[in-house]
């Protein structure tokens, strides 16, 4: 590539970089997505596809966003770019929170928490240690989150990068003041919450449109629960015009809370009921609830000092059934969860079986699959992923969800022959490898497992629980490339998801 083609490169990023900063994120996106494209460097060719990711989700676009994101994180773990893998997992984590797949949300969690820990503590791999941080947030984590921004604090170079990580720091405060039982620690919560959002909005510093609105949105809230309520009045008013020009819908929601908080609390003007149902619908829409429940106590004395007696207790359920949604979510062994990921993650990266099942692992399919295909005998290679399985963890727990693994892995152990191999990938995902067997007695044996799947009574699940299975099938001989047979049999496997589910299908 030419050195013209480079400096244009860098010239469109500066150009997104500055769009950014005013607020102009749609513009951003596009620029950022040009000057990836002109980038001589894969790995900056990522960190630059990114970046536009980042503005796509900011304006809400988050489909287009998760779908740069996926193809960044395929490239970055075959290429081993531990910055960009960790980037555009974390966003990954970030939508499966956002369309609350828990369960999905964790798994991605542990491979992100495990990535971060291969990120050296350089400056230029500020971004992608601030936005984990974000992601940690998001998934209700605001400890560890708080961890993060201060990592990133240390590795910054940039001004208007320091201030939005100090706006991200207020909002997490925020949050640990939600979450936090003991009154001294969330009052510590508080404090420093008002301290990060003022270094944001000191008159000297030179901070972008998407900081400020957090800062003072956040800030209005602590500012109310601390009885300032003149103070959270002008940062909501602020936010609120920021937002609604600029299009920041997450923002809006905290600072319309704010404003209709100091206008009951204050004022007592029952108008303030209109504004925290506006909130509502916004934040459910965004999935930050949990930022809104102080709005919650609030709705239920206007409806009551109205007289709208069974309005308020349905408030009051609405509520509860926050509290419960929130217990649902188990967060400490959420977060047990994750670190069991990473650590099978570390165990998975010096050894060859999977500490879960006993199976053998992806680093084993890696090496023995491509021998296999040396020894130019057909082999069929299955990849299988359990129908509903997410529900599983959901809806009973991770010790549940394990157990059925672990019966799987019993299943498909005993329908191979010897000198085949079964392979835990992750999660539920599972491939079979069939050698010296034709697609015809490939069918016959995977449909003898479909069938086992599909009638099977799992161990400590009900009986009316059933799962079943996509499969994916791809055939191969001689030099065949290994890792191009894995992913059509993968593709494979979609296929059968989106053509409905329990059922073959060869690529």
């Amino acid at each position: 590539m030419s050195d013209e083609l480079v400096r244009d490169s860098r010239a469109l990023s500066e150009q997104a970089l500055t769009s950014r900063t005013h607020g102009e994120f749609n513009e951003a996106a596009i620029l950022y997505a040009s000057a990836a494209r002109l980038a001589d460097d894969p790995q900056q060719k990522l960190f630059l596809m990114m970046r536009g990711a980042h503005c796509l989700w900011a304006t809400d676009l988050f489909d287009e966003a998760v779908q740069v994101a996926t193809n960044v994180a395929d490239q970055a773990r075959t290429e081993m770019h531990f910055p960009e893998l960790a980037d555009a997992v974390g966003m990954l984590v970030d939508h499966a929170m956002l369309v609350r797949q828990f369960t999905t949300a964790t798994e991605l969690l542990g491979e992100a928490m495990y990535v971060m820990e291969r990120v050296p503590n350089e400056p230029a791999n500020y971004h992608a240690v601030h936005n984990m941080g974000v992601t940690y947030q998001r998934a209700d984590f605001p400890v560890p989150a708080l961890e993060l921004f201060d990592r990133a604090l240390r590795l910054v170079d940039d001004e208007n990068d320091r201030t939005y990580t100090y706006a991200n720091m207020a909002s997490a405060y925020h949050l640990a003041y939600l979450l936090e039982d003991d009154r001294a620690v969330a009052e510590q919560h508080l404090r420093n919450g008002i301290y990060a959002a003022n270094a944001v909005l000191d008159p000297q510093a030179d901070a972008e449109v998407l900081s400020v609105a957090t800062a003072r949105s956040h800030r209005a809230m602590l500012y109310n629960y601390d009885g300032n309520y003149d103070a959270a009045l002008v940062d909501a008013e602020i936010a609120i015009s920021l937002t609604q020009q600029h299009s920041l819908s997450e923002e809006l929601a905290v600072g319309m809370l704010a404003r209709a908080y100091v206008h009951w609390r204050r004022d007592q003007n029952p108008a303030a009921l209109d504004e925290i149902i506006s909130a509502w619908t916004i934040a459910r829409e965004f999935g930050i609830e949990i930022y809104l429940r102080s709005g919650g106590p609030i709705a239920v004395e206007i409806l009551w000092a109205q007289g709208r007696y069974d309005e308020a207790r349905a408030a009051l359920e609405g509520q509860l059934e926050l509290v419960r949604r929130g217990l649902r979510h188990e967060q400490l062994a959420r977060w047990e969860h994750v670190k069991l990921g990473v650590s099978h993650r570390t165990t998975e990266a010096i050894s060859e079986s999977d500490p879960l099942t006993g199976l053998a692992n992806r680093r084993y399919l890696g090496r023995w699959l491509p021998d296999v295909l040396d020894q130019h005998v057909p082999v069929c290679v299955a990849v299988l992923d359990l129908d509903g399985f997410k529900q599983v963890n959901d809806d009973y727990s991770y010790a549940h969800g394990d157990r059925v693994l672990q019966e799987l892995a019993g299943i498909l152990q005993r329908v191979c022959r010897r000198g085949d191999a079964v392979v835990r990938l992750g999660g539920d995902e599972f491939v079979i490898v069939l050698r010296d067997t034709s697609p015809g007695d490939a069918r016959a044996v995977l449909e003898r497992v479909r069938q086992l799947i599909a009638v099977r009574t799992w161990e400590g699940l009900p009986s009316t629980v059933t799962l079943t299975a996509s499969v994916g099938v791809a055939v191969g001989v001689g030099a065949v490339n290994a890792p191009l047979l894995l992913s059509s049999a993968s593709a494979a496997m979609q296929s059968a998801k989106r053509g409905g589910r329990d059922r073959i299908v060869f690529c």
